[in-house]
């Protein structure tokens, strides 16, 4: 008696799965990568696994990823990245930090923005001067001001 495999198992069998802390990366071959949450990616896999898998693993492959959520994805993969704005932008700074190049990923150009680094904002020694300049002479004009005495 042939052995049935899951869905898992035919949606993952001509793959590599990466885990790194708490996201996952799957390369399919032929058919681009994906990086999703590790809790995303388990909560896939758990289901999957209960399925048995079809004779074609393109729908195999599909019924298991649509079941990730928020997923980013490289260009011409199989999958489109999806999520909204704020699961994509902790998504893509964690793989910032587990040091993927984020320019290989297809990311939506709000979660690009927020990725940029913050610079603070620094001011001149004029700018600076001038702020206290224009409060010295608000306070002076404030109603019930006292005259300044030299």
């Amino acid at each position: 008696m042939a052995r049935t495999i899951s869905l898992y198992e035919a949606a993952t069998g001509r793959g590599r799965l990466i885990r790194q802390g708490e996201i996952v990366q799957l390369v399919m071959d032929g058919a681009g990568a994906f990086v999703c949450s590790a809790q995303d990616f388990m909560t896939a896999q758990k289901w999957a696994q209960a399925k048995t898998a079809s004779t074609n693993l393109i729908t195999d492959r599909g019924r298991f990823i649509e079941k990730i959520e928020i997923l980013i994805a490289r260009p011409n993969s199989f999958v489109a990245t999806r999520g909204s704005q704020e699961p994509l932008t902790r998504l893509a700074k964690a793989m910032k930090m587990s040091g993927y190049d984020m320019g290989e990923w297809m990311l939506p150009p709000e979660v690009k923005e927020a990725l940029k680094p913050k610079l603070p904002v620094f001011k001149s020694q004029e700018e600076k001067d001038a702020e206290k300049a224009a409060a010295l002479a608000a306070a002076a004009t404030a109603p019930g001001a006292q005259p300044a005495k030299d």
